[in-house]
């Protein structure tokens, strides 16, 4: 059975230029800058963070993430700055990169609105552990291609916010750089990178003197894949302890929770329950999420 599911894996990659390539964390309003370039620096912080996504336990080789992270405000250059660092690993799979985004920042006259427009660099190395495949493909000639290929590619965006709604737009792999680890005739293994297109909303309702519900949205658009709706409810009291409900349409839905422990310190968690494509397991077919945050600047 191991065998089985470690040649699936395998196979997923072949198919992964045709399906989402870049990781997906559920709590994706911390997370502008990772799916908008042109939202770095937008919240007027200065942050740093590390988070890890962990999927589908039931699964040997189940999917893994791991992140670190940075949020930076430009003032003086009218700029915000966004870095992340991460490792996704599914099975014999895994990918490793970073992310740079830059956002200039246009302040309306009134400074009650920002318009953000941004550009990101990607890098990521794609690698296969074949000591994991040995067993499950004997000696199939992909084999002999090559262990891990590094692509490098660009995105693009516009965001903007007037401190109650923020609206925006971005794609990711914009030049869809070529990956190929096998020329070996009838047995290619790889692709390219297809793009993102990523639109993200949120509106923030003030219900009390210390309290605020942000209804947020995002919908992803890939190439050759199915599209994602997100959509998602967050109650906020007094920047200090928050819950969410969020849902992919006909994916799962998400219990999540943040606190601040300390004058600077968070820390936030996610509970994903899968309705589909892994339901029919009685266990370990959820996801965890668990993230801590440190603020540069006091508030």
């Amino acid at each position: 059975m191991r065998k089985i599911i470690l040649a699936l894996a395998f196979i997923s990659f072949m198919t992964a230029a045709q399906s989402q390539q870049l990781h997906f964390m559920s709590q994706f309003v911390q997370h502008n800058s990772m799916y908008n370039p042109a939202a770095a620096g937008f919240a007027d912080n200065n942050v740093i963070g590390i988070s890890y996504r962990n999927m589908w336990s039931s699964f040997p080789g189940n999917p893994k993430t791991e992140m670190i992270y940075g949020d930076f405000q430009l003032t003086k250059l009218k700029a915000g700055l966004g870095t992340y660092v991460y490792r996704d690993e599914t099975g014999p799979i895994s990918r490793t990169g970073f992310q740079l985004a830059y956002s200039y920042h246009i302040n309306a006259r009134n400074d009650k609105s920002r318009f953000g427009i941004g550009l990101e660099l990607r890098g990521v190395q794609y690698a296969i552990d074949k000591s994991k495949l040995a067993d499950a493909l004997g000696s199939d000639p992909v084999l002999a291609g090559a262990s891990n290929k590094f692509a490098i590619d660009a995105g693009a965006g516009v965001y903007w916010s007037n401190r109650k709604l923020s609206i925006g737009a971005a794609v990711s792999q914009l030049i869809e750089s070529k990956l190929e680890f096998s020329n070996v005739p009838d047995a290619k293994l790889g692709g390219k990178l297809y793009r993102h297109y990523n639109f993200t909303a949120n509106y923030k309702i003030q219900t009390g003197d210390d309290i605020y519900l942000i209804p947020n949205a995002m919908v992803r658009l890939i190439e050759n894949s199915p599209s994602e709706y997100d959509l998602g409810m967050k109650v906020d009291y007094q920047d200090k302890l928050w819950w969410g409900l969020n849902f992919r349409v006909n994916q799962f839905w998400s219990i999540q929770a943040g606190v601040k422990l300390k004058q600077r310190l968070r820390a936030c968690y996610s509970y994903d329950y899968y309705v589909t494509p892994i339901s029919v397991f009685a266990a370990g077919s959820s996801a965890h999420e668990i993230g801590l945050r440190f603020d540069l600047k006091k508030k």
